[in-house]
């Protein structure tokens, strides 16, 4: 109907046409917070790493007992591994308990505000969203303990021993 109205040289507008601009609206918002999300990954990551170093540093000694004893190196890699996906593990875990208590908040004063809204909710979260969010946490943890584990599998263990 609306192209009829606009084939005889009026102008129309219709719902359609503010959902589209909508649309569009909600497209930009979500890129910029997936921008920022983004680079909140790379800070963490950067964290995690900065995290799993210092432990080798502190842990020098333990890993060249570990090396002495006959440990398997990729029990010490996974023993690294398995710490830096622990930290994502639990950083996801809080991230999504956060976003879970701000998006019943958002809701609560949305419900304040507009009280015609119901039940109805603003801000919701699937819960697959929130286990692929603390997935990915994981694998971002075990991505940034995969260079500081190998590192600890390459320390010497008679200068690991020594160094302390």
């Amino acid at each position: 109907m609306q192209n009829k109205i606009k084939e005889m040289g009026y102008s129309a507008y219709s719902l359609a046409d503010a959902r589209n601009e909508m649309k569009k609206t909600l497209a930009v918002v979500q890129a910029i917070l997936g921008a920022i999300g983004a680079i909140s990954l790379l800070v963490a990551s950067l964290g995690i790493t900065n995290t799993m170093y210092m432990s080798i540093y502190e842990r020098t000694r333990e890993i060249g007992i570990f090396k002495v004893l006959g440990c398997y190196l990729k029990d010490i890699r996974g023993m690294f591994l398995l710490e830096a996906a622990l930290i994502g593990f639990f950083g996801g875990t809080i991230g999504i308990g956060f976003s879970y208590g701000i998006s019943a908040i958002i809701n609560t004063v949305a419900v304040g505000v507009m009280p015609e809204m119901g039940d109805s909710s603003i801000s919701v979260i699937p819960l697959w969203l929130a286990l692929a969010a603390v997935g990915v946490a994981v694998l971002v943890g075990l991505i940034a303990g995969y260079f500081p584990s190998k590192r600890a599998m390459k320390l010497s263990a008679l200068d690991a021993i020594k160094n302390e």
